[in-house]
């Protein structure tokens, strides 16, 4: 006995063609004009009237949920002959897949060649460049065109992920050089001043920014230390001292604080620092880079925020 096909579709996809179904149900046997209940169910359902239609002439036959899922996607069938693939597949594999990294351009002119002097028809240069995902995967052309091993790091999977129970029991820490030049004006004229470099302080459990300094200097332990000092305090009179009406209420002393291998991050005055506060340090290095993922992110999300447009500064 046949199994239930339903049983094969993923959850996901089973649930929105069951909606859709009974949405389409309604037109169906609506009493209304068909026109309104096509724009109802397009409103409701987030489509176009077009695609309601489609689904209309595909539902309406045999009124089944299993009519209105994704079709399997289906393979294309070859049309070069198996002399001309192979030819591909060869030369490719013994001129393109090697660790020199040649352009596609002159090993294309070279299959042409191939298949001129057997009698065969020469593929085009968009036939052989689609060919190589499927002759190839990701993983073996980095491996085979490049010799840095941290180019197959990148294509494979890195499991578990960063988590923290509690808000402070793992805080990141990193600096970026933000989008914002600041200029001086003196006298009609323009001076170039500098870039400002931003250090920031996330905590990983809640997402919430514990603390910032921006600085026209470069990062330095002096900044870092500017940034936890403001992590591990009240906000209140930071934030009446610049007139601004909002609540801050995020602060505390982060159980862990995890930093690249940066110089002000390796001094001594940094590590004994934490020490007197009972902060652990867990450095990520090269291998390790995703484990910023969570500062690294929101950094790159302030600087497009930043950098956004000019700021008068008076």
């Amino acid at each position: 006995m046949n199994s239930d096909p339903s049983e094969q579709i993923a959850e996901e996809q089973w649930l929105i063609a069951r909606r859709i179904a009974r949405e389409l149900d309604r037109i169906l046997d609506g009493t209304g004009t068909r026109g309104a209940a096509v724009d109802r169910a397009a409103a409701e359902l987030r489509l176009g009237r077009r695609q309601v239609y489609n689904l209309l002439a595909r539902y309406r036959p045999t009124r089944r949920i299993t009519s209105l899922l994704p079709g399997r996607p289906r393979t294309r069938k070859k049309r070069l002959a198996s002399e001309i693939e192979q030819v591909i597949a060869q030369t490719l594999l013994e001129q393109w897949l090697v660790l020199e990294a040649p352009p596609l351009a002159p090993i294309v002119a070279e299959i042409r060649a191939r298949c001129e002097e057997a009698g065969l028809h020469p593929p085009s240069y968009g036939t052989v460049s689609s060919r190589i995902p499927i002759l190839f995967t990701a993983e073996k052309i980095a491996r085979r065109r490049s010799a840095n091993p941290h180019h197959v790091q990148r294509l494979q999977p890195r499991p578990g992920y960063i988590h923290a129970d509690q808000p402070l029991d793992v805080c990141q820490i990193d600096h970026t050089p933000t989008d914002i030049n600041f200029v001086e004006v003196v006298e009609g004229e323009g001076t170039f001043v500098g870039r400002a470099y931003l250090t920031i302080v996330t905590d990983v459990c809640t997402r919430c920014i514990l603390g910032f300094c921006l600085t026209l200097e470069r990062p330095s332990v002096l900044s870092v230390g500017l940034c936890l000092a403001q992590v591990m305090c009240p906000k209140d009179a930071w934030m009446a001292a610049r007139n601004l009406d909002h609540n801050w209420l995020m602060f505390g002393r982060p159980r862990l604080l995890v930093t690249d291998s940066a110089k002000e991050f390796k001094g001594h005055a940094f590590q004994r620092g934490c020490e007197e506060y009972g902060i652990r340090i867990r450095y990520r290095d090269r291998s390790r880079v995703h484990e910023g993922g969570v500062v690294e992110r929101l950094l790159g999300k302030l600087n497009s925020v930043l950098g956004s447009g000019p700021i008068d500064l008076k």
